[in-house]
């Protein structure tokens, strides 16, 4: 049994929510960075946008394309933290599931975290069970202190709910996922594993931090994602043009290069509905 993605929202923010001091959540960010000699600073916390990943996630639920029940596994992936680190998102999603998910995070792992999330899943579906998943990936940027990653790019405020399931006949599924060394460039990861590939049209998503010299040599079209995501840029594109997508190719291949650490991450799914009939359009 695999894991096939039955549907999906894509949500961008780039509105903001009015600061609200809360002492509590200063005094922990300052004993938190204080050993580290970061000073909190007050006033970017104020210019920022203030939309943490409770109420990214909130939204993302509004937005499912269809109803679905509560999943098996309730998963979020974040890559930076949450403006409030005290909340916990998972049982808040929990609750609106109906609380009979198994639910948690991955984090501090960069963009790696949904790659790894899928891994997961996927691993829980080896038992033997049928299994549905709702992976949330969210990213915000109201920070108390700051990081040229977050503010210099600038990063946008952004999450994606992909819903996988293994009972739906048709839609893209998850088949392998590959993680490389930081001395291993993204153009090598690709190479190695293009003739694992099963048949068909292919196409290569590719967030936007990957040099253009790693995607040239692969010899598959490329849709390069927009800047400002992180951990959400190539799940955004995935949900936004999933259903096209299906019409026109077997395979994606999902990867992207973490800024912080050097080290590629790729992704492949396949379509579950009759691939080696399905021909490429420009």
């Amino acid at each position: 049994m695999s894991l096939t993605l039955r549907g999906a929202a894509a949500l961008v923010r780039p509105d903001g929510l009015p600061y609200e001091p809360d002492e509590a959540l200063l005094a922990y960010h300052r004993d938190l960075l204080a050993p580290y000699g970061i000073e909190v600073d007050e006033d970017l916390m104020k210019q920022s946008r203030n939309i943490g990943f409770r109420e990214l996630a909130e939204e993302l639920m509004d937005r499912r394309p269809s109803p679905f029940g509560p999943p098996d596994l309730l998963i979020l992936a974040y890559g930076l933290p949450d403006r409030y680190p005290l909340k916990t998102v998972t049982t808040r999603l929990n609750a609106l599931f109906g609380g009979r998910s198994h639910s948690f995070a991955v984090s501090e792992q960069g963009l790696q975290a949904p790659f790894t999330a899928l891994r997961v899943a996927e691993a829980y579906t080896r038992s033997g069970k049928k299994a549905s998943l709702a992976l949330f990936v969210c990213e915000q940027t109201t920070l108390p202190y700051r990081d040229p990653l977050v503010h210099d790019t600038p990063l946008l405020d952004s999450g994606v709910l992909l819903y996988f399931d293994t009972d739906s006949r048709s839609g893209f599924r998850f088949t392998a996922s590959r993680v490389a060394g930081a001395d291993v460039p993204l153009g090598d990861l690709l190479a190695g594993h293009r003739t694992a590939l099963p048949p068909g049209p292919t196409l290569l998503v590719a967030g936007p931090w990957p040099a253009d010299d790693q995607l040239s040599g692969v010899d598959l079209p490329v849709h390069r994602c927009q800047p400002g995501g992180y951990c959400t840029s190539v799940w955004l594109d995935l949900a936004r043009h999933h259903e096209e997508w299906a019409t026109r190719y077997a395979n994606l291949v999902l990867c992207d290069t973490d800024p912080r650490t050097g080290r590629s991450q790729l992704a492949v799914l396949s379509n579950a509905g009759a691939p080696e009939r399905r021909e490429a359009r420009p």
